[in-house]
């Protein structure tokens, strides 16, 4: 609550305010783990005869691997 307090003032005040710098995922990284989706989507859609029938649970984990991948880029 103080930091919060502290950087309100400083912004009434007319100074810059640094925030955390967030790292960045190059265009590069970002295509590797779109092409990564797009195989591992390709393999369920070939499993399950097409993609309304890959079950969601399957679906939500391809989800959650690809964030956890797109983490993994940017430390």
């Amino acid at each position: 609550m103080k930091l919060l307090l502290e950087n309100w003032r400083k912004l009434l005040e007319g100074e810059v305010i640094q925030f955390p710098h967030q790292p960045k995922v190059s265009e590069e990284d970002i295509q590797f783990v779109i092409d990564i989706e797009y195989q591992i989507a390709n393999r369920l859609e070939a499993l399950h005869g097409n993609t309304s029938e890959i079950p969601v649970e399957k679906l939500e984990r391809l989800d959650e691997i690809m964030n956890e991948i797109e983490e993994l880029l940017k430390a």
